[in-house]
């Protein structure tokens, strides 16, 4: 999440309020928590994802951006969270 943040703090097409910044981290954030909620887990699709997970929760966040949170599960049903990555930099 730190270059997440550290890359919408700095980021060239306009500047962002911290505010805003923490609230739209904290979206992501929530999304990786309902992760276990999820009755169906989606495996990986592209080749750059598989590398870092089994697993892909997908977080539209407008029009212009998607999140992919990529996780693995281990055999009691634990989440970890390996990468979370945007549609922006996804090489498909």
């Amino acid at each position: 999440m730190d270059l997440i943040f550290t890359g919408m703090l700095h980021w060239k097409k306009m500047e962002l309020s911290l505010d805003f910044i923490e609230r739209y981290i904290d979206d992501i954030l929530i999304q990786c928590y309902d992760i276990e909620n999820d009755s169906f887990h989606f495996n990986t699709q592209y080749p750059e994802h598989k590398r870092y997970g089994e697993y892909v929760r997908r977080y539209r966040r407008n029009s212009y951006t998607l999140w992919y949170i990529i996780y693995d599960r281990d055999i009691n049903g634990n989440i970890w969270v390996n990468k979370i990555i945007s549609n922006h930099i996804t090489q498909l």
